[in-house]
């Protein structure tokens, strides 16, 4: 995790490899948008709070059957 601060001062990807950037915000819930300026793809209009998981949760989901596409 990082700051996101560093997205907007990166230099252009210089390898042959795509370079994908997902940066989240995350805020209290009381601190939610009131008044919407951005389209929705970058300013999320659904505010539900974040439930957590327990600690195992990523190990759990990967030890699930792979579903294969038919």
């Amino acid at each position: 995790m990082f700051h996101g601060n560093p997205v907007h001062g990166s230099a252009g990807n210089i390898t042959p490899y795509p370079r994908k950037i997902v940066y989240l915000t995350l805020n209290a819930v009381s601190n939610y948008i009131r008044a919407p300026t951005r389209p929705d793809f970058i300013a999320h209009r659904d505010f539900t709070p974040i439930e957590t998981v327990p600690d195992d949760a990523l190990t759990q989901l990967d030890r699930q059957p792979r579903q294969t596409a038919e």
